[in-house]
């Protein structure tokens, strides 16, 4: 008996003695040497880089370059919005949205107003709101003789964060948020040329609805000539019922169907149309219009719709680097933990919380909003690199929250990266701005280790796409990395 537990004494020894086991001087040495041929301070005094590389298990910093310096990350800051989701609402947690009615309902018929209030939901695109309609098909209700009232008030009125830079207009990336929203407060605008020179080009907008108004001042050119088309949402809304998009310029003839991914101004009135044409298509008969305001507190709560649940947003939010989700999901925090109406402000302390809790002080960094569409967040590549750290031993959420940074060279922002290794052993999170280029997440080591990494590079002479290929090159050089 005795000699078993000696073995397990050892056993345990060994093993730890492996997992505390310190990287060789020289193996540094090499790894300082490859990052550094690739970033150099000395060569571009104009870069500002902040890299950390340490050991997903033990935190053991292998490199470090202005590891503490606040830079800006770009939609790397997705990294904090998202952990501080999983660890605070769990992964299965929903959103809500509610349907109530106020009014008779005799013969199927409601005599009175339809109420269509959100909780938050980012995920609620057109296959879910069909779904939620066709559940609305068992309410008893097949007529609705007044308005459709349109609830945005779990979230305050602010659609666009202040801090998001001021030339950004009507691009899908910058949609607005608000409490009720649909397809990522965005549409899609597709255009064919039409059957003739002179002719006007053919218009779809996906989905298709009487929210947008298109007016079309393009034109069919003839075969051959230059593409002059331009799609834009103006600035003029059409008070109750939406956004015009106004196309002008030439479409040749022979040239292939063109898209455009255009925001809405305001999600709730969308949303409310979009409600409006999928019941009529399911076959309601709706008498009003679509009308924004609040739920009354003797309205009779008709149907509670869940959304996804939030590893599966997460997973969106992160491979795809989706804005809107990033900003709905940390104001739903904000209204988790601090109370309803859900506000940036909430949603920020709420996370700044998380971080406290996990050893970075308030007081260290700063971040504006949960997308990183700003220049106003500054963290530091040490700060990542402890979330990162966090994130991989703490298994409540780190198998969510690995699984929705992108693949490298497989899919999401990370598909087209050029990491020249075997591109899955690197999951991570990007991050790009004019002048600024982020990479953040975790690599396997020559040793199969997995090592966490956080570089941020910011330089307003340099284009994205070359400091990209710099933070691959990192990446790269981590790989390589033989304790």
């Amino acid at each position: 008996m005795l000699k078993i537990i000696f073995l397990l004494i050892a056993l345990v020894s060994i093993s730890f003695a492996e997992e505390t086991k310190l990287a060789n001087p020289e193996s540094r040495v090499q790894l300082k040497n490859s990052v550094e041929n690739i970033v150099s301070p000395q060569k571009l005094k104009d870069l500002k880089a902040g890299i950390l590389i340490s050991s997903a298990q033990t935190g053991e910093v292998l490199y470090e370059q202005n590891a503490d310096e606040l830079l800006i990350p770009a939609s790397v800051n997705k990294i904090f919005t998202s952990y501080a989701a999983l660890k605070k609402l769990k992964p299965n947690f929903t959103f809500k949205t509610y349907v109530y009615t106020k009014g008779a309902i005799q013969n199927e018929t409601l005599a009175g107003d339809l109420y269509f209030k959100g909780g938050g939901d980012p995920s609620l695109v057109s296959e879910r709101l069909w779904m939620l309609v066709n559940d609305l098909t068992r309410s008893g209700i097949k007529k609705v003789l007044g308005n459709i009232i349109v609830d945005s008030s779990f979230y305050d009125s602010v659609r666009t964060p202040e801090a998001r830079p001021k030339y950004l207009k009507d691009q899908a990336y910058n949609a607005p948020i608000g409490g009720l929203s649909f397809n990522f407060n965005t549409c899609t605008v597709y255009v064919k040329p039409g059957q003739k020179v002179g002719s006007s080009p053919l218009v779809y907008t996906d989905p298709e609805n009487s929210y947008i108004d298109v007016v079309n001042q393009a034109t069919t050119s003839k075969a051959g000539a230059n593409n002059t088309l331009a799609v834009n949402r103006t600035e003029y809304v059409k008070g109750d019922l939406g956004d015009t998009v106004l196309l002008r310029g030439a479409i040749p003839l022979d040239h292939k169907e063109v898209r455009f991914y255009k925001n809405i101004v305001n999600p709730a009135l969308y949303a409310g149309h979009m409600f409006k044409t999928f019941m009529l298509q399911r076959g309601f008969k709706i008498s009003g219009n679509i009308v924004e305001g609040v739920v009354p507190e003797n309205a009779k709560q008709l149907l509670e719709f869940e959304s996804q649940p939030l590893w599966q947003i997460v997973w969106g939010m992160n491979k795809f680097s989706n804005n809107f989700v990033a900003d709905q999901t940390l104001k739903r925090l904000g209204a988790e933990v601090w109370g309803v109406p859900g506000t940036m402000e909430k949603g920020i302390a709420a996370l700044e919380n998380v971080l406290e809790d996990v050893g970075i002080p308030k007081n260290l960094y700063k971040i504006v909003d949960g997308s990183g569409l700003t220049r106003e967040t500054k963290v530091t590549a040490r700060q990542i690199g402890k979330v990162l750290q966090m994130a991989y031993k703490d298994f409540s959420s780190s198998p969510e929250f690995i699984s929705s940074l992108g693949i490298g060279g497989e899919d999401g922002t990370m598909k087209r990266r050029t990491l020249a290794v075997n591109e899955s052993i690197v999951r991570a999170k990007t991050g790009s701005l004019d002048g600024v280029s982020s990479l953040a997440g975790y690599v396997t080591s020559a040793d199969n280790e997995i090592l966490a990494f956080a570089i941020l590079l910011n330089d307003p002479k340099l284009k994205y796409g070359k400091m990209s290929t710099w933070a691959d090159q990192i990446a790269v050089a981590a790989s390589k990395f033989h304790r």
